[in-house]
């Protein structure tokens, strides 16, 4: 039997979803390892998102050209700001 990490209801449906060890051990299965070619990725990345922790990401694209802001909720806050960077990275 899987053990239940997490139950989570979803307010504006009445529904929930539970997470398993089962789930955790799927999501696991899509890691892709080390990156190839971390000169090939620009990315950007926001702290204060509470739910997921940047910490990882960092880690995970260490290599990578990285930008990291102090800012940041449920969406990428001041994304326009962050076209300059990108088109640069992208040599256009």
């Amino acid at each position: 039997m899987s053990r239940v990490f997490r139950i989570e209801k979803i307010t504006y449906a009445g529904e929930q979803w539970l997470l398993t060890s089962q789930d955790m051990h799927a999501l696991g299965k899509l890691d892709t390892g080390p990156i190839p070619h971390p000169e090939t990725i620009q990315m950007l990345q926001q702290e204060g998102y509470k739910v997921l922790n940047y910490r990882q990401d960092v880690a995970k694209y260490e290599g990578c050209n990285q930008t990291v802001d102090k800012r940041g909720i449920h969406i990428f806050v001041g994304f326009k700001k962050a076209h300059a960077k990108i088109i640069q990275f992208l040599g256009l």
